[in-house]
């Protein structure tokens, strides 16, 4: 290409027919040809007529003028004028390489990517050079140098991978043990400082000449979501900061027919010169609940994408009492510890057994229920086998109740001794006991447990076999705190303790 100024010019040779205008003009100048004189008589009865049209017997310089710009504009046009060209690929005769990073962040504009890689293999085509194209992303292994045609037919099948290249070491030692003496390459990277990318570089730049393009656009990536004060909290980064920007981030998730769809919709908006930008998504808890992922419109990047956990949902737990606490009592009621504890990342339901029920909670909490009807143990007992959780606290009701001979109540997971067991009177059977560490199969396992948590009273399991099994929370002294079982796709869970204060100090500490 010829550069002339801030215009470049892909076929310069063409430009010499400008050369050739003046020899325009003096053919243009020639017509029309000069008449042929010849004598007819009858040209005498023409004589004193007048002719009103006149033809002149020259081309007007104006028309000539007009001719000659419209040849030399089309002689420029051919010649393949470019206001501020780039050059496609360098001019020599050492084999070329393309090298594209590949990865994650390479997806935001990967067409362009794949389109500055083809211009570099036809240009290099052109010339007779041989070209190999690697992927940063792939298994290390030494390129293939083939001709441009070869390589530019499997440029179109390239994909961006979901990950980010991890071998640039072993990339480089690769490239660094090739043959050939002198490689031009071309890197076409995403701009991020990958560990060794500095190692690849001195690679290349070992075997000859090295460009390196960068896109100027900006890197967005989606940060997890959370919830927080009542609403969905979304943060994104960008790289580089640069000027104010606002981006929309889609919240998506499946509707009662199973089909995904839009849940919801927020806008994120970068300050000048900020990297981080924040905003609340507030939704109702039906549709925050089903919400399976949050995604950067417009963005078709793994880093735009964010996949939703529990942590953005609150399920549905029913608290069931034995009684209505007495007048004035309902601040030491199992039922207020209760709420204070599962409010904050749940939605609580309360009422009777039947409508609890109708409202298919996920967990049910049970305070101090000695005894259920055998409709509702039933009722209870297909939930739990359809994956529901009983959670059930005991108190002085069931510490008075035996447990049915010939076998354990279907809704709890161990058979209890009748009147519980006291600890730290006088008439006790010693002090109250801490906790003993949290085994690592437990549910509770690294959970701290504070020094001042202690039991006085609790129910106690009957030996089983199963005993040591279902126990996922035990006293100091081996007597277990919190016992479970299975029991179809549910499980039953039992507290051996109320879920207030006055058998143990475990209501009042930040465990609970």
């Amino acid at each position: 290409m010829w550069t002339l100024g801030p215009v470049g010019f892909a076929s310069p040779l063409l430009l010499l027919g400008l050369a050739a205008l003046p020899l325009l003009w003096l053919l243009l100048r020639a017509v029309p040809p000069a008449p042929l004189r010849r004598r007819f008589p009858g040209v005498a009865l023409l004589i004193g007529l007048k002719d009103e049209d006149v033809e002149t017997d020259r081309t007007p310089l104006w028309l000539l003028l007009l001719r000659a710009a419209a040849v030399g504009a089309a002689i420029i046009a051919f010649a393949g004028p470019v206001l501020h060209p780039v050059a496609s690929g360098a001019a020599g005769d050492d084999p070329l390489l393309i090298v594209i990073d590949g990865g994650w962040a390479d997806a935001r504009d990967w067409p362009r990517r794949v389109a500055r890689a083809t211009d570099l293999v036809e240009a290099a085509g052109r010339t007779g050079r041989t070209v190999a194209v690697i992927r940063l992303t792939d298994r290390p292994e030494a390129p293939m140098f083939q001709t441009g045609d070869a390589v530019g037919a499997r440029l179109a099948g390239l994909q961006p991978q979901p990950w980010a290249p991890m071998a640039l070491a072993d990339w480089a030692d690769t490239l660094s043990a090739l043959s050939a003496p002198r490689i031009e390459s071309w890197w076409i990277s995403d701009g991020l400082a990958h560990p060794g990318r500095d190692h690849l570089l001195a690679a290349l730049e070992g075997k000859g000449k090295v460009t390196v393009v960068e896109t100027p656009r900006p890197l967005l990536v989606l940060k997890p979501a959370v919830f927080r004060e009542g609403a969905v909290q979304l943060a994104a980064l960008r790289l580089p900061a640069g000027g104010a920007e606002e981006v929309e981030v889609s919240a998506r998730g499946l509707d009662p027919a199973g089909i995904e769809r839009e849940l919801g919709r927020a806008r994120l908006a970068f300050d000048f010169g900020e990297a981080e930008a924040h905003t609340a998504l507030e939704l109702p808890p039906e549709l925050r609940n089903r919400l399976t992922r949050f995604e950067i419109a417009g963005q078709p990047s793994a880093a735009a994408v964010t996949l939703t956990d529990d942590g953005l949902k609150r399920p549905k737990v029913a608290l069931l009492a034995a009684a209505a606490p007495a007048e004035g009592m309902a601040l030491l009621s199992p039922e207020h510890y209760l709420r204070q504890a599962l409010a904050p990342m749940s939605d609580l339901m309360e009422g009777g057994l039947a409508d609890l029920m109708r409202a298919s909670p996920d967990v049910l909490v049970l305070t101090d229920v000695a005894r259920l009807s055998a409709a509702e143990t039933a009722e209870l007992t297909r939930w739990v086998g359809k994956g529901g959780i009983p959670i059930r606290f005991a108190g002085p009701r069931l510490a008075a109740a035996a447990t049915p001979q010939g076998g354990e109540d279907p809704l709890l997971p161990v058979r209890l001794r009748a009147g519980g067991r006291a600890l730290g009177g006088a008439m006790s059977w010693g002090d109250p006991r801490t906790l003993a560490p949290f085994a690592p199969e437990s549910p509770f396992f690294g959970l701290a447990i504070p020094a001042e948590v202690t039991v006085s009273e609790q129910v106690l399991a009957d030996p089983d076999p199963d005993l040591a099994a279902r126990s996922i929370a035990a006293l100091a002294d081996g007597t277990p705190l919190v016992t479970r079982k299975a029991l179809g796709d549910g499980q039953v869970v039992l507290f051996h303790v109320t879920a207030n204060a006055e058998w143990s100090s475990l209501p009042l500490s930040g465990l609970f």
